[in-house]
């Protein structure tokens, strides 16, 4: 498949002119798959409203036309394009429980002062994730809005293993959060070894995100084949691919935030350089995930097994949706940056 870049995003305008990141601007950055969208889109994005909705993420006009420029629905339809439409909402939606309660809980509480918050936000997760009944009681909408996407990726998972790989993944996601929340509690960054086997947990691929791929595409991987080394290289180079996109384009606006840790800033604090080698850097491991996923990709998905194929294609989708989408929303273009405590909306978060 041809190389490809995607398009540019709109330029952050500096906050103030002498700040260290005022020169950086959001790179292009090369990817090696081509980009797709579910046909239904629409239907996503209109189904995601509603479910927010329902769980009293939009309450008023407001609400909703901040949550639409979100574009949550998009981020579901570019990232699962392939496969049923109820892969495509159950994955929009869970990427509204992702990036409003990280918002919430994983930024906001702590730099709050209210780390406390996040405690409690992290084990009742887990008790829903784990938890023997199907609709188990819970004390504040986030956690319904979680009961209600782990009941439905249940009922859609086809074997229980796959639902057992999603609570995995999310108990490795909630682990790491804490991680980064005593870091920042401290005042202390975590160095480059340190970063990078967080970043593997936070990023929630492999054992959420990807598995939703199973269920959008019907492609179930059964326990062997999910675990053959082969693929799992070629899941951890995606989920690398997805990660280092994220703090190449997030990254940029969260320098304006003191104290906040992500590839940039522990690259620069590795290498003792600037930010801005800091951020050629880090295009450059970007750039270096997605080279090794194609060349990784490419044997599986000429195998022979129709499911590892569409599995593999599902992985790429995930890598230039991602891309597509975070080029294009307003979530890390900011025109004003500024520290998670002091956010008006969660939408802009």
């Amino acid at each position: 498949m041809e190389p490809q870049r995607a398009a540019a995003p709109p330029t952050l305008p500096p906050t103030d002119p002498t700040h260290p990141a005022a020169g950086l601007r959001a790179p292009h950055l090369w990817c090696p798959v081509a980009p797709a969208c579910h046909p239904d889109e629409k239907e996503v994005t209109e189904r995601t409203v509603t479910w927010m909705r329902r769980f009293g993420y939009i309450t008023t006009p407001a609400e909703e036309v901040m949550a639409r420029e979100a574009r949550f629905g998009e981020l579901g339809a570019l990232t699962y394009p392939h496969g049923g439409l109820e892969g495509a909402v159950l994955a929009a939606q869970l990427m509204v429980w992702l990036f409003l309660q990280d918002d919430r809980f994983c930024e906001r509480a702590p730099a709050q002062g209210r780390i406390e918050e996040l405690a409690e936000h992290i084990l009742w997760s887990q008790r829903v994730l784990h938890s023997r009944r199907e609709t188990p009681t819970v004390p504040e909408p986030y956690l319904e809005a979680l009961v209600d996407l782990r009941g439905r990726l249940a009922r859609m998972a086809a074997d229980p293993e796959q639902v057992e790989r999603v609570a995995d993944g999310f108990n490795r996601y909630l682990g790491a959060v804490a991680a980064e929340a005593i870091y920042r509690a401290k005042g202390i960054a975590p160095d480059l070894g340190q970063y990078l086997r967080l970043r593997e947990s936070t990023i929630l691929m492999r054992g959420v995100c990807f598995v939703i791929i199973e269920l959008a595409d019907d492609c179930y991987l059964p326990g062997p084949v999910w675990a053959r080394r082969d693929v799992r290289l070629c899941e951890q180079a995606a989920a690398r691919a997805i990660a280092y996109t994220h703090d190449v384009l997030s990254g940029i606006r969260e320098l304006y935030w003191p104290g906040h840790i992500n590839l940039i800033t522990v690259l620069a604090g590795h290498f003792n350089c600037s930010l801005a080698e800091a951020l050629d850097r880090a295009v450059g491991m970007c750039e270096e995930q997605m080279k090794r996923f194609d060349r990784l990709a490419k044997p599986l998905a000429e195998e022979g097994d129709a499911r590892l194929a569409r599995y593999v294609r599902g992985l790429g989708a995930w890598i230039r949706g991602n891309l597509d989408w975070s080029m294009s929303c307003g979530r890390y273009h900011l025109a004003s940056p500024r520290p998670p405590g002091e956010l008006p909306s969660l939408f802009g978060g």
